[in-house]
């Protein structure tokens, strides 16, 4: 998967060392880069949507059963309910006949 919008690690460690003296106290109450985009998608790039082309025919075949089985059987059990009902009402509308 393309890490677009990948975010930066929590780094642990001493004190930011790039900084001048006065302000590493200042500095190091700061959190180090938490949460912070490091990559995004450029205007320019062209084979963004590829990749995910490549790997969807495997990933569909991959959890088919899952689409399948889940809604499938919940469409069937529905079904099979209205037909019991239905069933069940005919049966008591004709025990009430003359």
């Amino acid at each position: 998967m393309i890490r677009a919008f990948s975010r930066t690690r929590v780094l642990k460690g001493p004190g930011r060392s790039d900084v001048d003296l006065a302000m590493t106290k200042w500095w190091g109450k700061k959190r180090p880069a938490e949460g912070q985009i490091t990559k995004s998608i450029s205007a320019h790039e062209q084979f963004v949507v590829g990749p995910w082309l490549k790997t969807f025919p495997a990933k569909i075949i991959r959890r088919a059963p899952v689409y399948i089985v889940y809604p499938g059987g919940a469409l069937l059990l529905t079904y099979g309910s209205i037909q019991y009902a239905g069933a069940l009402t005919a049966a008591d509308d004709y025990s009430h006949r003359p």
